[in-house]
């Protein structure tokens, strides 16, 4: 009987050890599994359900065999996902998908429940500028990439056996693509892509970088991805188990569409915000939980840039810098006319200059150097592109009469006005002013303008698009090596543009560099006492202490340092500067110096006796 009673006992244990053991939510490792699975975590924990986290537990193959084997009682899947692992041709109707898997996967004691309303599908990525050079629109067209194609993937990419690198290689027949970079951590397989390591990179769709750094996302032409639309992958003895866990996950059906998984990618990855903040933020604004602490929205800081910066190039270098050296903070760039002016009102706390946003245009034959700003690293250069048509008798930069130079106060209009000026050709030349370059091309291809000047790195995307029509071509800019110039305006470097640089370029052209710089506002008291307009700089503003100008420079990561033409934060120039002699001089030195002693010692003393 005692037996009994003690088995009896037992028994009621486990029972209640089943009922009271957590629900165990697991993820995939990236951000947007963490979200999702941190959404589902919330509510549940929201009804009292108590839940153990496993973010991440691994990649799909652990998380289907953990689910299975009731290792795990729920995560995040994609329909898509789930077909290819059953070895089931993919599909690009998600709806058809949903039906399938949903059939598949009964056998397994899971259960897919609704969709969570978007797809994140798989997708390949190239750099604007460099899509826009080698006319890549569709994979399709990688076959156009001279050489083997260079491209960095996460490693389970390489891994799946149906929509994974093998199958994409034999479905376009792309045998030279070889996976460069294999990483789990996607900053670094877009920062590969951002510095030109690699060609071509793989990423999801909902990804907030692509929008970020102005991505090409390629065409998938012979529709090789299939749809991949996120469902809670559930055990059914989880269901039996939590009878209300179906209508609680149902308030999620459908509520999450690209634009704001694309944005809460976005916040998490670029702006440093908590993943479990998030997620609690879009339950809390659909009403799905209560908010019970107010969220802490990180502070903003603005990097201005001009109308012309590439988003893929100058500005996407300076972003990830930026980023790194202040994590948590929400980071934007304010694109203007006047990038110097942002940082002189305090709009903004950083900006994209070149050399010639240093200095000040005067009646005196050098230009004033504008001490408000100061550049604190290098992003690139900009190369001066003289464009006219090519069927204009617009041959020498003498026959220029109107000139298009972008907006007032941009990189191009200042060049132009420092350029012609010191050629003594600004008189004879009527500067055109206007922030659309559209609109200026479309001037120049009317013979309203006789060429445009565009202060631009070589490849800039518009640019690109505008060679491209064929009926353009650049002037060379071969005098300015010539009389005083490069005395005048030491900033202003000679360069080359290398033939075929665009298309139906046949020649090397002539012309000159400025160097791009990130640059912060002078501290107020190094500029004090300078003299001239240059200098106003509002009370507002905010100068970078040394510590986060060394971190920016270390960032920018360029080989080539900073032009000893444009002003540069005190503590670089700190850095620059060979050091002094040791205060110990070495062993041979001591005894020279010792011995010179004695004998002036000895002269000294034999002047003396002789007074004596």
């Amino acid at each position: 009987m005692k037996k009994l009673l003690i088995y009896l006992l037992l028994a009621v244990v486990i029972i209640s050890c089943g009922k009271t053991r957590p629900l165990h939510i697991g993820s995939k490792d990236f951000t947007e599994q963490f979200i999702l699975a941190e959404m589902i975590a919330q509510l549940l924990e929201n009804e009292k359900i108590v839940v153990k986290r496993s973010f991440p537990y691994g990649d799909t193959f652990s998380l289907l065999e953990a689910i299975k084997h009731g290792d795990l009682d729920i995560y995040v899947e994609y329909n898509g996902t789930g077909l290819i692992m059953l070895g089931q041709p993919p599909v690009n109707d998600g709806d058809d998908a949903f039906k399938k898997v949903k059939k598949l996967f009964k056998p397994f004691g899971l259960e897919w429940l609704d969709r969570l309303g978007f797809a994140n599908n798989y997708v390949l990525l190239m750099r604007r500028d460099r899509a826009l050079a080698l006319k890549i629109t569709k994979i399709s067209d990688l076959i156009n990439i001279p050489n083997n194609i260079k491209l960095a993937v996460d490693p389970e990419f390489v891994t799946r056996p149906l929509d994974g690198l093998s199958a994409l290689q034999r479905r376009y027949g792309l045998s030279r693509m070889l996976p460069l970079i294999k990483n789990n951590d996607k900053s670094i397989v877009y920062q590969a892509l951002m510095d030109d390591k690699v060609d071509v990179a793989e990423g999801f769709s909902t990804e907030g970088r692509i929008e970020d750094f102005g991505l090409t996302v390629l065409e998938d032409d012979l529709e090789f991805f299939p749809v991949y639309q996120p469902s809670p992958l559930v055990r059914t003895s989880t269901l039996e188990r939590y009878p209300n866990l179906r209508p609680i996950l149902k308030k999620l059906a459908g509520l999450i569409d690209t634009s704001s998984m694309r944005q809460m990618n976005r916040e998490v990855e670029l702006e440093g915000q908590d993943y479990q903040v998030v997620a609690r933020d879009f339950l809390v604004k659909h009403q799905l939980i209560k908010q019970k602490t107010k969220s802490a929205k990180s502070e903003e800081l603005t990097i201005g840039a001009g109308l012309l910066n590439d988003v893929s190039g100058s500005i996407s270098k300076a972003l990830r810098a930026v980023r790194k050296t202040f994590p948590g903070r929400r980071v934007n760039v304010l694109q203007t006319a006047n990038p110097l002016e942002t940082i002189q009102t305090g709009e903004a706390r950083l900006g994209i200059l070149s050399a010639e946003a240093f200095f000040t245009l005067t009646d005196e034959f050098l230009p004033i150097s504008n001490k408000t700003v100061e550049a604190v690293g290098v992003i690139g250069n900009r190369m001066a592109h003289i464009v006219t048509l090519q069927n204009s008798d617009i041959n020498t930069l003498t026959d220029i009469k109107k000139l298009g130079v972008e907006a007032k106060n941009g990189a191009s209009a200042r060049s132009a006005e420092m350029i012609f000026t010191s050629l003594e050709l600004l008189n004879n030349i009527k500067l055109i002013y206007n922030n659309d370059l559209s609109k200026q091309v479309q001037a120049l291809k009317e013979h309203k303008l006789d060429a445009l000047f565009l202060m631009v790195p070589t490849g800039h995307e518009e640019l690109v698009l505008m060679m491209n029509q064929g009926i353009f071509k650049l002037l060379p800019l071969n005098s300015w090596k010539d009389s005083n110039h490069l005395i005048r305006f030491p900033f202003f470097r000679l360069a080359r543009i290398p033939m075929n640089t665009y298309e139906q370029q046949q020649n090397i052209i002539e012309t000159v560099s400025t160097q791009m710089v990130l640059a912060g506002p002078t501290p107020i008291d190094t500029i004090i006492g300078d003299r001239g307009p240059a200098t106003v700089i509002s009370a507002d503003v905010q100068p970078l202490s040394d510590s986060l100008i060394l971190q920016l420079n270390k960032e920018l990561s360029m080989v080539e340092k900073l032009d000893p033409a444009i002003p540069a934060a005190n503590i670089l120039n700190q850095q620059t500067k060979p050091l002094s002699n040791p205060l110990n001089p070495s062993k041979i030195e001591s005894i020279f110096n010792f011995l010179l002693m004695l004998v002036i010692a000895f002269f000294f003393f034999l002047f003396v006796r002789k007074d004596c």
